[in-house]
């Protein structure tokens, strides 16, 4: 079996010193990411082919929460492995969005929350806990509560 390293897009939407994040559904089914049930993380997904790094960030928001997002900045870009799974993931951060927030894909979230960037949920996405902890430690923020 030939191995492939995939493109990764994780979005951090920004408000008043929180962020969204949404619950990722416990009996989800692994749909060829970085497989991680029952825990917090932040909108994204796989890039697609011919789709620019934005595109994805503003598709995956879309799909996954029903926003629209603007003013996008790369904040950073990390490799996330798992068991046969490779992934360059970039880190993505939205100042702006409009819409009403909403779970479109029940299957994958069954919530989306705002946290305050000082008291974050337990149990966080191995990938979306990389991009909080460089963005926090970029920042010299501290965090009451990021448990691995």
């Amino acid at each position: 079996m030939e191995k492939h390293i995939k493109v990764g897009v994780g979005v951090m939407i920004i408000h008043d010193n929180q962020i969204l994040m949404g619950h990722r559904n416990a009996h989800y089914e692994d749909t060829g990411g970085i497989y991680q049930p029952d825990c917090w993380c932040l909108p994204g997904g796989k890039q697609e082919f011919d789709e620019t790094i934005y595109e994805c960030a503003k598709r995956e928001v879309k799909e996954e929460t029903n926003l629209h997002i603007d003013d996008l900045h790369i904040v950073n870009v990390v490799d996330d492995f798992q068991k046969d799974k490779h992934f360059v993931t970039i880190h993505v951060m939205a100042k702006k969005y409009d819409g009403k927030l909403q779970v479109m894909e029940p299957d994958k979230q069954d919530e989306w929350r705002w946290f305050s960037l000082n008291e974050l949920p337990k149990n966080i996405y191995l990938p979306s806990l990389k991009f909080i902890e460089f963005y926090l430690n970029k920042n010299k923020r501290s965090v009451n509560h990021i448990n691995r």
